[in-house]
């Protein structure tokens, strides 16, 4: 942004310019590929359009292999707006797209600009990033699946694994009603719902546990009915009298 431009950097355009061609030479000179990151690319957008497309325009026309996109303080909605701007403007780009999900829109963003036409996507397990984080991968990829009609390779069975993995080893808990790898997203409690499953499957969507190498479940709680009991019992292989169940 032009903002980062004259505050942080504290240089002119011409200048900024400049140390960027300098370093994708001194790169490239050495075999290194580049990639160029815009930081605060979406308040870019948003407030200085003319600056950030006049740094985009001079990447097309530099040696890199990928522009990446960041909502770095994640505050885009809609984003899709910005790649209808770009993607036409800059049809020979690779353009990735970097979310991040401070107002919870990030999978909402990544849909938007995949949509659009963006090439690339970032995201992480469990979505762990800065402050809120960022795009979350299990999410992302249950969106671009049931969505849109892009193909996608990814093994959806075992994100479950990977993603209690990725819990162990970082330290960061997974909020039981996280989204496809929460704890308790595939758990019944109430007994209507435990009753509309029994009966055509009324409370089934595309979101089934065995996609991702998980089960359905059926909690006893203050909610519950016989529907609810007679699921455990059926997994425990007991079966019960009408009489005895209602009592």
């Amino acid at each position: 942004s032009l903002n980062h431009l004259t505050h942080q950097l504290k240089k002119t355009q011409e200048e900024h310019f400049e140390d960027i061609r300098k370093s994708i030479q001194h790169a490239r000179e050495n075999q290194i590929n580049v990639n160029v990151y815009l930081e605060d690319w979406s308040n870019g957008m948003r407030n200085s359009q003319e600056y950030t497309l006049s740094l985009i325009e001079f990447l097309t026309k530099q040696p890199v292999q990928r522009i990446m996109l960041p909502d770095t303080l994640g505050l885009l909605s809609p984003v899709k707006e910005y790649f209808q701007l770009i993607i036409p403007k800059f049809p020979d780009a690779h353009f990735d797209f970097h979310a991040h999900n401070d107002y919870d829109l990030s999978v909402a963003n990544v849909m938007e600009a995949v949509l659009h036409g963006v090439s690339g996507i970032h995201t992480t397990i469990n979505g762990l990033g800065e402050r809120a984080g960022n795009a979350p991968l299990e999410s992302v990829i249950a969106v671009i699946k049931d969505f849109t009609e892009l193909e996608i390779g990814v093994q959806e069975q075992k994100i479950f694994r990977v993603s209690k993995l990725v819990e162990q080893f970082s330290g960061q808990h997974i909020p039981a009603n996280k989204p496809v790898v929460g704890e308790n997203v595939f758990t019944q409690t109430a007994g209507i719902h435990a009753d509309g499953d029994n009966k055509k499957n009324l409370y089934f969507n595309d979101l089934m546990p065995e996609r991702f190498g998980r089960q359905r479940k059926y909690a006893l709680g203050k909610t519950s009915g016989k529907a609810n009991i007679l699921k455990n019992l059926e997994e425990l292989g007991i079966s019960l009298e009408k009489e005895e169940l209602a009592r």
